[in-house]
């Protein structure tokens, strides 16, 4: 026999239907805010989450948007209750919406230490719980039988080794959910693999992404910045709620710098400015952009000339093109290829071809992964200063392998590329979009993290394809930019030799060599 009076249900279950789509009362009538002589008494929804659910409640409350999935990502520091948000939305879809639904975090610690303890609390909460649901393990399911596989709500762990688990998610008629916490740490592919979920048609779809933000390169970050997302970046200074004095505190203790890393993390709610573990530093690199805006290409032509080329052929990559001599860097060219207009490797090659005329180069560095096409092309037209450079090969910045500080090429690539940017590196660009340009290459720079070998301790670099997976880009400037340190090029080619000596006027020792502004247009070149 139920504790519940039937018409106690009957009216309760009355008003959820006519205010389905009003998730601010249906919070009030949930849960029982503010109602003397309960736990709740004290307790109320915080501002920032009353606009939220009113955001929710005016999307499904419309009837073109109600079944196009509504994605919220929040940003914030400690504090900010925003586990607390994602109970209560869930909890509302369990009532409301005979909900299909899957939470996960960062790591299975957290999952099961923090954010499930607080469904727990916000799950006991709720009016009339055990009438409709029981809360076991990893799941709160209907107590229904007719529905207790399809009307439920489960925590679950991803993994990146078969990120394709986290997809097949379906309700056709109901609603879904994807609740993302701690999502900072949640790597791209799981993100892109979870959006399979929401293919149903006549389906309420919501997904919730929430973190305290600590890196800048994560996917989490992307997500930030784009509109298609719901975001919301949470100062919590501007709560109520949060301690005032532990935060003045917090400020103390980063020095009174309101930008100090930790500071950022913990209250403002923004990224680190470079990643914790990141091998090349953000300072380095704005230095480095700094310099570029008034150096002078001409005071280094007696430095052997090297191009860089990142090829790249399919899965949206870009081929990357970079000229350095000693401390300079610029990048000429950044595109992908498109098949479809008959572009293959010889496009890139005519391209690279031309730059090699114009900058009297002395060396070709290409990255093997797809530039075996190159190699080959330039060996045709008797070109053998074409390299092909394996990111897997042994470092060589010592005689012996086996005494270099890196476990490879890859990572001894990075790691003195932070090293000589550190030193005063100068980078430019000369591409027709300079502005974005300069800031992808800022960011790609600080993408690659390096850990340490478990048995040598000798540094590692992370792999493209872990960036890939992690952030959903692949580091093709980075990659480009950081090919000059594979090797040494310390001597010039005899016919560049030839060239600057004639290029120096030998009477008033002017010299007329000029970097070249612009080259042919490429696109008509190879047509």
């Amino acid at each position: 026999m139920s504790k519940y009076r039937p018409e106690d249900i009957k009216e309760f279950e009355l008003l959820l239907q006519t205010h389905r789509y009003d998730y601010v009362k249906l919070a009030y009538l949930i849960f029982g805010f503010g109602e003397p002589g309960t736990d709740m008494e004290d307790i109320h929804l915080y501002t920032w989450q009353i606009e939220e659910l009113e955001k929710i409640s005016k999307h499904l409350r419309n009837p073109l948007t109600r079944y196009v999935t509504y994605k919220l990502i929040v940003s914030s520091g400690n504090g900010a209750a925003k586990t607390a948000l994602g109970a209560i939305i869930n909890i509302i879809l369990l009532y409301t919406s005979k909900l299909r639904g899957r939470l996960t975090a960062n790591t299975d610690t957290q999952l099961k230490t923090v954010v499930w303890p607080e469904y727990d609390v916000w799950f006991r909460r709720a009016r009339f719980n055990d009438y409709y649901f029981d809360k076991q393990g990893t799941s709160i399911k209907a107590v229904d039988e007719q529905w207790g596989n399809q009307w439920r709500l489960d925590h679950f762990n991803w993994s990146e080794e078969t990120p394709a688990a986290v997809s097949g998610l379906h309700n056709k008629g109901h609603a879904i959910s994807y609740t993302f916490e701690e999502a900072p740490g949640i790597p791209a592919v799981i993100f892109k693999y979870a959006s399979g979920a929401f293919t149903d048609v006549n389906t309420i779809k919501i997904w919730m992404v929430f973190g305290n933000s600590d890196d800048p390169n994560s996917y989490f970050e992307t997500l930030m910045a784009d509109p298609g997302w719901n975001s919301r970046r949470i100062d919590t200074r501007t709560l109520d709620h949060v301690d005032k004095a532990l935060i003045t505190e917090w400020l103390r203790l980063a020095g009174g710098n309101e930008d100090h890393d930790d500071f950022r993390v913990r209250v403002r709610g923004l990224p680190r400015k470079t990643a914790r573990d990141s091998i090349i530093g953000l300072n380095g690199i704005l230095m480095g952009i700094e310099k570029g805006k008034t150096f002078d290409a001409n005071s280094v032509r007696i430095l052997p000339s090297i191009l860089t080329v990142d090829p790249a052929w399919t899965g949206g990559d870009e081929t990357t093109i970079w000229h350095h001599q000693g401390m300079y860097s610029c990048l000429l060219e950044r595109y992908a290829l498109d098949p479809e207009q008959g572009q293959d490797h010889s496009y890139t090659y005519k391209k690279v071809s031309e730059y090699e005329r114009l900058l009297h180069v002395d060396r070709v560095l290409i990255d093997q992964g797809e530039g075996t096409a190159l190699k080959t092309l330039a060996n045709i037209d008797g070109k053998w200063h074409w390299e092909l450079i394996s990111f897997a090969n042994s470092p060589n910045d010592v005689p012996e392998p086996k005494d270099s500080e890196y476990a490879n090429i890859r990572a001894q690539m990075y790691y003195e590329a932070n090293k000589s940017l550190i030193d005063g590196h100068v980078i430019c660009v000369t591409t027709d979009n300079p502005e974005k340009d300069l800031e992808d290459i800022m960011k790609q720079l600080t993408w690659t993290k390096g850990t340490r070998h478990k048995t040598s301790l000798k540094k590692l670099a992370e792999s493209k394809k872990d960036i890939k997976d992690r952030i959903g880009q692949s580091p093709d400037l980075a990659d480009g930019f950081v090919l000059q340190f594979s090797r040494k090029v310390l001597d010039r080619l005899e016919e560049n030799e030839v060239v600057l000596e004639h290029q120096v006027d030998r009477t008033t020792g002017d010299n007329s060599y000029k970097m070249p502004e612009s080259v042919p247009n490429y696109d008509d070149m190879y047509s």
